[in-house]
């Protein structure tokens, strides 16, 4: 596995850059199961089986908003593993559902302990998938850890996102996480340097990680959806509500899949605030938002944000994450000059239901 994964194309972005700049993509969208969490489970599991007493035979455990727990999938059967557990909330893309083996899969009596904690439980053909509430998204997750591992101690849980504390109950930076993610940045220095890295706000991982391995010189500007805005308020306290007159949360849910949501304090994001490596956010609007925030404040603050449900050239293949990626390194290249800007293509756009969406 350590040939196929890594590596990754650096390619162009086709469309125009203001100021001379250049928009530089790192096509994570190539590994083997298509994101920069392949890295993170082969680390994962060599890691498990190294210190932690893991054998091909022991069931394992992940939850994931959808592209993790492919990539979780995926690895740990290349790597021989057969009996995988995977949490994820209702609702989410078919096509997730179709790679985790759900629709040959039976539905499962929901045990007492976990029925307020599951919609529905699939013996799927690949997993056994847990459907968290749907209107709990990710925040459903932390519940249903709490009473599922104390019942199932043969149980691994990789848990990408976080790691416990030596000696404690706390929760900590997953350190093998972020050091198989140092890659992307380590790869894409020895082509070019980065003058700007701008990642996606979610669990913090592919923020904290390659920012290790960025040189003092480079700028880390990552983005999230202005529904969530986890990072930029802790960066900024206060300026969300100035600026929009609602609190950060208040908005629909975005449909920007795994990336930062209001709700669980993960460490990672924490620790990028804490070391002062984050040189600014941006917040990335889309339609949908604003016209719920229209409709909720009579106001159109949103829709000078940068958007990613828009045409970008060459970019057709891209999903709605790394299209946001694409839209917050065109906006900061208006205030820069001759910088390379480093984003990192997330996923590819058959990752999604209903694509296209790019309005006519």
């Amino acid at each position: 596995m350590d040939s196929l994964i890594g590596n990754t194309p650096l390619v162009k972005y086709a469309g125009e850059v203001p100021n001379g700049n250049a928009v530089c993509i790192k096509r994570e969208c190539d590994n083997p199961f298509g994101s920069h969490y392949d890295r993170v489970y082969l680390a994962l599991f060599r890691e498990f089986e190294a210190n932690r007493g893991l054998t091909a035979e022991t069931p394992v455990m992940e939850t994931s908003s959808g592209t993790a727990a492919v990539s979780f999938v995926g690895v740990g059967e290349a790597l021989g593993f057969e009996n995988f557990h995977v949490a994820i909330p209702q609702g989410i893309d078919s096509t997730i559902s179709d790679l985790l083996g759900v629709p040959e899969g039976r539905e499962m009596p929901k045990p007492d302990y976990l029925k307020d904690t599951v919609a529905r439980i699939v013996e799927g053909k690949r997993a056994t998938v847990y459907f968290t509430p749907e209107q709990d998204y990710v925040n459903g997750f932390p519940d249903f850890i709490k009473r599922f591992l104390p019942r199932n101690r043969d149980v691994a849980f990789l848990n990408h996102s976080m790691d416990r504390q030596r000696g404690g109950p706390a929760y900590a930076n997953n350190e093998t996480s972020l050091s198989a993610l140092e890659g992307i940045t380590r790869e894409a220095q020895q082509q070019i340097p980065i003058g700007i890295y701008m990642p996606a706000v979610g669990n913090g991982s592919s923020v904290l990680g390659p920012a290790r391995a960025l040189s003092e010189e480079s700028l880390i500007i990552p983005f999230e959806s202005v529904q969530s805005a986890v990072l930029y308020d802790r960066l900024y306290p206060g300026r969300y509500q100035k600026r929009f007159g609602i609190e950060p949360g208040t908005l629909p849910k975005h449909k920007l899949r795994g990336t930062s949501y209001q709700g669980i304090d993960f460490p990672h994001i924490r620790s990028a605030v804490t070391q002062g490596i984050i040189d600014d956010v941006v917040l990335i609007g889309d339609r949908w938002l604003d016209a719920a925030y229209h409709q909720m404040t009579g106001k159109d603050e949103t829709a000078s944000l940068p958007h990613w449900d828009q045409e970008f050239p060459g970019c057709g293949e891209y999903g709605r994450s790394t299209r946001a990626g694409i839209a917050a390194a065109l906006d900061v290249a208006k205030t820069c000059h001759g910088k390379n800007i480093l984003v990192i293509a997330y996923d590819k756009a058959d990752r999604y239901d209903k694509w296209p969406i790019i309005p006519k």
